[in-house]
């Protein structure tokens, strides 16, 4: 068999990489671009077709993009969530705009849920001007940001920790939520759709509920980019929720059929 038709060896021009260093140059090529496409990936990492679509399903199975036609994409699906390094770099301007409103709901004094999405993720440093605060999370970042603040104390909801999220979930968190009182809850999803809002894993949509029941004012984090689509799992109406911060790409006519529901958008 000649190196041309051996359909796992790389091209002779090519100084082959290692698995671990082929898989870290999809992972920053799809979350830059949203999209890599697999000839693009066979030229560009010096390997044949198959060794492509191996490294894509691995990459596939960690949650960190998903396969589609050609190639694959960064982009969220009805039954793929986008990782979390990429939906950090989603949308950033709205969701420091929303998030910068929706610190204005908070009283000195109040005691916080604060979900795993990066949306609420943005409230952390108007969280720290606003002592003393008690925040409830079970997203790792927020704890490790809010871990150090004397002014701000921090209680850890435990559970199994998901990598692909960042957070704490399960029958654990859920039970400490059904223990636990907020005066305001911070959260957002995945879609919203006909006024349901949407998820793509059943263990972040049940802490999100346990969220919603345990606390008095619901403060629903949402950009534009999450209007009109639909997710595999319902979290709820977004009648469920007291309060609903979007940006002002968000159409008039969805803020309008959401406030007929009695809930309070704020558009910044």
């Amino acid at each position: 068999m000649t190196a041309l038709s051996d359909p796992d060896r790389p091209a002779p021009h090519h100084r082959p990489l290692s698995k671990a260093a082929r898989l870290d140059r999809i992972s920053t090529a799809v979350r830059r671009d949203g999209f890599v496409n697999v000839d693009d990936l066979v030229e560009a990492l010096g390997v044949s077709r198959m060794t492509v679509h191996r490294d894509l399903d691995e990459l596939q199975a960690l949650g960190t993009l998903r396969k589609v036609r050609g190639g694959a994409s960064a982009q969220r699906s009805t039954r793929y969530e986008s990782d979390l390094e990429f939906r950090l770099g989603t949308a950033v301007d709205e969701k420091r705009r929303i998030a910068a409103a929706a610190a204005e709901l908070v009283n000195d004094g109040d005691v916080v849920i604060v979900d795993d999405s990066t949306s609420a993720l943005h409230l952390v440093p108007h969280l720290t001007q606003r002592s003393p605060l008690t925040v409830i999370t079970n997203a790792l970042p927020v704890l490790q940001a809010l871990g150090e603040q004397n002014e701000v104390s921090v209680i850890a909801l435990g559970g199994l920790y998901d990598v692909r999220h960042a957070a704490f979930l399960g029958i654990l968190c859920e039970n400490a939520l059904a223990t636990l009182y907020a005066d305001v809850l911070f959260a957002s999803t995945s879609s919203m759709r006909d006024r349901v809002l949407y998820h793509q894993d059943p263990a972040v949509v049940a802490a999100k509920q346990a969220m919603i029941r345990a606390a008095g004012r619901r403060v629903l984090l949402l950009d534009h980019t999450k209007i009109g689509h639909g997710a595999l799992y319902r979290l709820c109406d977004v009648g469920d929720f007291t309060h609903v911060v979007v940006d002002d790409s968000v159409d008039d006519e969805v803020v309008r059929t959401v406030r007929e529901t009695g809930v309070e958008v704020l558009v910044c």
